[in-house]
Formats: structure tokens, C-alpha cells, sequence
């Protein structure tokens, strides 16, 4: 029996042939997986971030620099 403290993980799906949403529980197992995609894609978010900041500051800024001084 689960602990009250923890919220216990459900996936829920639209059935195709009713229409209406099952939800079937999640093993700790499959609950993990999600962590690790969770952790990949908050990397790649401040990858990008990083990415776009050193774009603009190496390119834009002389870029328009350039511009308005010609």
C-alpha cells in the first residue's frame, strides 16, 4: 500500500474505440524514464539559451554596431 505522502503516478489515455480516458498506474519503474527526459530536455532548454546569448553578443551586437555607424 502506498504512502500517503506520495502521490501515486497514473498514465491516462483516450480510448479509441469509446472515446473515454483510461488511466492505468505507473510503476516506479516507468516513473523514472520520465525523470531522465525530464533532466535531457531542461539541458537542452539552457543549452539553447547559452547558444542564442553567445549568437547574439558575437554576431548581433557588432552586427548592428556596424549598421547604424555606416
Amino acid at each position: 500500500m502506498p504512502n500517503k505522502n506520495e502521490e501515486e503516478l497514473k498514465d491516462r489515455k483516450v480510448c479509441e474505440q469509446c472515446g473515454l480516458i483510461h488511466e492505468t498506474p505507473l510503476s516506479p519503474e516507468d516513473s523514472k524514464g520520465d525523470d531522465f527526459k525530464m533532466i535531457i530536455l531542461s539541458v537542452v532548454g539552457i543549452g539553447l539559451i547559452v547558444l542564442i546569448w553567445v549568437w547574439v553578443f558575437k554576431w548581433g551586437v557588432p552586427l548592428v554596431k556596424h549598421l547604424t555607424s555606416g
